[in-house]
């Protein structure tokens, strides 16, 4: 037979009470310790493999030589909140409701280094200087350019970079709008990169849970 509980006291019920919201989290914590990195995301969004982001974003074919390098020099992750979660959500010119983000850590080749500025890094996905929209001004269907921040980041000794955010329309009527940061140590070997995409209606309506994933991507430099 079981035996009746006896109550326990109010001081204890709320000690535990305490220590049992402190298991949960709202967030999953993304770390590659390694490369000290680290940043987090809503419990509740989906982790999608990269390959096909890693692939576009370089032009190369995974089963390429140059692209097994690359696996051996870069570390990715990429989040989406959509309920069909797809790592397409980040490059397609469709309609994405839902934030994405894609992070990478990779190490540059020599002449990467000796090319990088802040610019290259504000045009590193799309084109966002002056400079670059004019060069692609009459092959591109971007139109609706719009450029909502653009801060220069020193966040420790040994790091430099920027974060910018600005909208597109696509060609499809719709405004996206990126948030983009992007960062390199003092020697440039080595490229720290976080970008979220969702509408800028999305965007507004989650700016709050937005701003809390981008300003907690932490980078610790060794140079």
């Amino acid at each position: 037979m079981l035996k009746r509980a006896t109550s326990l006291p109010a001081a204890a019920v709320a000690a535990l009470t305490l220590f049992a919201g402190c298991g949960t989290s709202e967030f999953t914590y993304v770390k590659n310790s390694g490369e000290q990195t680290y940043f987090k995301v809503p419990h509740e969004w989906h982790e999608v493999g990269t390959k096909s982001l890693d692939d576009a974003l370089t032009g190369l074919n995974s089963d390429s030589a140059a692209a097994s390098l690359r696996q051996r020099l870069w570390w990715s992750v990429a989040y989406d909140a959509a309920a069909d979660p797809s790592a397409d959500h980040l490059m397609t010119a469709g309609i994405t409701t839902e934030p994405i983000l894609y992070a990478r850590v990779a190490r540059t080749t020599e002449a990467q280094r000796d090319a990088i500025s802040l610019d290259i890094l504000r045009n590193f996905f799309l084109p966002v200087t002056e400079e670059a929209r004019k060069s692609v001004a009459e092959t591109t269907t971007l139109t609706g350019f719009e450029l909502l921040q653009d801060e220069v980041l020193t966040p420790e000794n040994g790091l430099h970079g920027v974060r910018v955010v600005y909208n597109y329309d696509l060609g499809l009527g719709v405004l996206h709008t990126f948030d983009q940061t992007a960062l390199v140590n003092n020697d440039g070997s080595k490229l720290y990169l976080l970008l979220i995409r969702c509408t800028t209606s999305c965007y507004a309506e989650r700016s709050g849970e937005i701003e809390t994933i981008a300003t907690s991507f932490t980078v610790r430099s060794d140079k």
